[in-house]
């Protein structure tokens, strides 16, 4: 597969692929990558189970021998290499070489198989050296294609309820598709429903594992419509047989408990009664897993659930929306920076007084006692704050700027 230039030859290579297209499965390409490559290949799904592997024998590397014996991965070993290996940014990735920490007794191509909307499977190229050449790289990607290729003729793309709940998430879909999509999905869903959201993450290793997780999730949860929405997961809990609210809700449940052992949280918003609307849902829902998510990183495992609703009441996913937002800070009192510089200077507690006396909605009684300080202490300290910032602390909208701006530095 050289050219008369000594360089290697790409149509060759094509040739070799176009040859064993059309013999039935996937092994007569593995095997064709095999040859090309001089070292052992596999193809997995999207689940990591084998597609197909060649040579048929083991060859002292763990991964390549339990696909060979069992013809699937350990979760364990699939989320080690997600995160050793796939820490960028991204919801794809194109074929690279590894030879440090898991893969270093024996290095390897990692690609994976994908278009814009599926991923179909993931490939290694067990090369076993230090180093890869830049036609291997080139050639991973050829294969890359071929598979591709390979997978859409053998499958059918019928349209499906998930592809309904994906176009009405979107809110740039056209109009005449929504429509589409509503009277597909009005069939099974009689209202109100619940929308389930479980945020993955961005880099690569939790898309990784978003795309392992849908499948068997929407196998097992099958009374449910889920779709794969820019890094979620998203399900719409359907109440096709007039289900009641807590049948509805311990189905949206052990949906949240399966992917609890991921540790992926999720939101949840009830009631959904307008499918139009799914893109507002989709945010209260998105807003209200982060929030679980937050907990989570700052309180004890246990005490956070694994599924939380959205409160209408709640203010705390407005403010997580406002703090996503570029320059969010600007909405914050510098008053607070003030106040904070001046407890440094003089050691004082103005600001935490403060604070507190927010949270307790201008209650004098109730902000003593947390403070666990006199009713006199605190009263002395407020009067300061006013007299030494000007403000009023009895005119409302200084009591919603500063409640807002509390909530808001949470966030920085």
């Amino acid at each position: 597969m050289w050219d008369a230039k000594g360089n290697h030859d790409f149509l060759e290579i094509y040739r070799k692929f176009h040859a064993v297209m059309d013999r039935p499965g996937f092994g007569n390409i593995v095997k064709c990558a095999s040859e090309i490559f001089d070292a052992p290949v596999v193809f997995t799904n999207e689940e990591y189970h084998i597609v197909a592997q060649y040579p048929l024998k083991k060859i002292g590397d763990s991964v390549y021998d339990t696909l060979l014996e069992s013809g699937t991965l350990p979760i364990d070993t699939i989320v080690n290499f997600q995160k050793a290996y796939l820490e960028e940014d991204g919801p794809r990735y194109d074929p690279f070489f590894a030879n440090k920490g898991l893969v270093e007794d024996m290095p390897r191509i990692f690609a994976e198989v994908y278009d814009d909307v599926h991923i179909y499977g993931h490939i290694a190229i067990f090369i076993n050296k230090n180093s890869v050449e830049p036609w291997q790289l080139e050639a991973a990607s050829i294969l890359v294609s071929v598979l591709r290729i390979k997978v859409k003729l053998s499958q059918d793309y019928a349209p499906s309820l998930s592809s309904d709940l994906n176009i009405l998430l979107n809110r740039n879909s056209p109009d005449s598709a929504k429509s589409s999509a509503v009277l597909n999905l009005s069939r099974f869903y009689k209202k109100p429903g619940i929308l389930l959201t479980a945020p993955f993450g961005r880099n690569k290793a939790q898309q990784a594992l978003l795309s392992f997780v849908h499948n068997p999730f929407k196998k097992r949860f099958s009374g449910a419509v889920s779709t794969l929405f820019k890094t979620d997961l998203v399900s719409l809990v359907l109440d096709e047989k007039k289900h009641s609210l807590s049948e509805m809700k311990s189905l949206a449940q052990e949906m949240s408990n399966f992917l609890s052992r991921y540790e992926i949280y999720c939101g949840a918003v009830y009631p959904v009664e307008n499918l139009y609307l799914l893109p507002d849902y989709y945010l209260q829902s998105h807003l209200t897993a982060d929030l679980v998510a937050r907990a989570y990183k700052n309180s004890p495992k246990e005490k956070v659930p694994h599924l939380s609703y959205y409160d209408r009441g709640d203010p705390m996913p407005l403010y997580l929306f406002i703090s996503q937002q570029p320059g969010f800070s600007c909405f914050i009192d510098p008053l607070l920076k003030t106040i904070e510089d001046y407890d440094i200077k003089n050691n004082t507690e103005l600001l935490s007084t403060l604070k507190c006396y927010c949270e307790s909605l201008f209650n004098k009684n109730h902000t003593a006692e947390k403070l666990h300080i006199h009713r006199n202490t605190l009263t002395y300290r407020l009067n300061r704050i006013e007299e030494l910032f000007h403000i009023d602390l009895q005119d409302y909208n200084c009591f919603l700027d500063m409640m807002i701006s509390f909530e808001l530095s949470e966030f920085l």
